[in-house]
């Protein structure tokens, strides 16, 4: 068995995974990016196919969000319906000026760009068709891999191991590395569908409830993503009919789709169980970035965004070891605990909210609040995209202000109209 050193190791090729690799590769380290599929045009079906606006800077820094656009996707804002009406896309202008927005592209075009961006780093040596099958320990650290290709076998070495290979990890699984949970108590439909008539214009668009939500997402190549999430008792009346039970309710709501002349473009995608994953950032010297450190109810449609937002953050520290003159293990410290403090609040609140059937009393004041006022809309709309954090969205000040808005405007305006109806850039 042959053996290569690496200054590091990237497992998987998605998201998260061609962000580190490519980020690392232009500090000038040498690095393995390795995928166990062959097939270059491989992408991740389980997707919402949105990126938050919180990660258009990490785009905008690989120079991908133009290869995104040319490749067709779709600027994303998003409208929210709830039991108090529609809040309108709120997030604002960024330090430029410039109005901020998300991106919905399909993984199919995604992904194919983000490993072609990776492979033609300098530094990266892309390897497809190889997985992992044991772990090269070293000192009680985690110091290389040892990988299969059909009768092949090569062993990598380096400083640092990163884990990006998705949800179930078999790198955190041949670490010894359990998952920590949260149930999450609602099933999900997802349906490609062309030709959707958006009565609300191409805003992304989500209904919420509390018990369930449905949202609509435009993509590229005139490609909707169509879904519909409800609790796990409703699942049986679904079973053999889930794309006509997806239309039947997405129908009956506020403003939405008919989808009388709606075509499926692939297959249906029926999510029966999807509990809340978890798993430290670091793990005896090795790395976790993405799904494999963090996967979350697709609800809210996080999970792109924060694959690219931690690999972004763990190649920052990384960085810190050469220009700040570091030892790499205060580097993962720093890397761990600015992972707690960037996602472990967000996590909170989506874990309590997978597990509940309806919106709390704070739900109801910051909804019902944001139909009202712009303030509180723009307040929403950020924490939303993961902009801010609950931290400030929950504040002392911002709650206040909420519950002001509401004791001044208890009602509708006086026309029936919503304050916060129209979209506001």
């Amino acid at each position: 068995m042959s053996t290569q050193e690496f200054d590091v190791v990237v497992v998987g090729g998605s998201l998260a995974g061609c962000t580190a690799a490519t980020l690392l590769g232009r500090k000038g380290l040498k690095v393995a990016l390795i995928e166990h599929h062959v097939q270059d045009d491989n992408y991740k079906h389980l997707c919402t196919h949105f990126i938050q606006a919180s990660a258009v800077p990490v785009l905008q820094r690989l120079g991908v969000d133009r290869l995104i656009e040319e490749a067709g996707g779709v600027r994303n804002s998003i409208e929210i319906h709830t039991p108090y009406g529609w809040v309108g896309h709120h997030l604002g202008v960024d330090q430029d000026g410039r109005p901020l927005h998300g991106y919905n592209i399909r993984r199919s075009r995604l992904d194919p760009i983000m490993r072609d961006t990776a492979s033609a780093t300098q530094g990266v040596t892309m390897m497809s068709g190889w997985s992992t099958k044991s772990l090269v320990e070293q000192g009680g650290r985690i110091a290389g891999i040892r990988l299969a290709s059909g009768d092949r076998q090569i062993t990598l070495r380096s400083r640092l191991v990163v884990a990006a290979d998705g949800r179930n990890s078999p790198l955190a699984t041949l670490a010894g590395v359990k998952a920590k949970s949260a149930p999450n108590r609602r099933f999900a439909i997802f349906a490609p569908m062309r030709h959707v008539d958006l009565r609300r214009g191409s805003a992304s668009q989500m209904w919420l409830t509390g018990s369930e939500a449905a949202y609509i997402f435009p993509n590229d190549d005139d490609v909707t993503v169509v879904a519909w999430i409800s609790p796990k008792e409703n699942l049986d009346a679904c079973r053999g009919r889930a794309l006509e039970a997806l239309i039947e309710h997405l129908r009956g709501l506020p403003d939405a789709p008919q989808l009388q002349n709606a075509e499926l473009v692939d297959q249906v995608l029926t999510v029966k169980e999807y509990p809340n994953l978890w798993r430290p950032p670091v793990v005896r010297g090795m790395a976790l970035v993405g799904d494999s450190a963090m996967s979350i109810d697709y609800l809210w449609g996080t999970g792109c965004g924060w694959a690219l937002q931690s690999a972004e953050l763990l190649s920052d520290n990384i960085d810190a070891v050469v220009k700040q003159d570091i030892g790499l293990d205060v580097a993962l410290r720093r890397y761990q605990r600015q992972h707690m403090r960037m996602f472990a609040g967000h996590r909170f609140l989506i874990n309590d909210f997978a597990n509940r059937l309806s919106l709390n009393a704070i739900e109801k004041l910051m909804f019902s609040a944001a139909v009202k006022d712009v303030r509180m809309a723009r307040h929403m709309a950020r924490f939303v995209a993961r902009i801010d954090g609950p931290m400030k969205f929950l504040s002392p000040a911002a709650l206040l202000q909420a519950i002001w808005t509401n004791l001044r405007q208890p009602v509708a305006n006086p026309d029936g109209t919503r304050s916060c109806d129209a979209p506001l850039i």
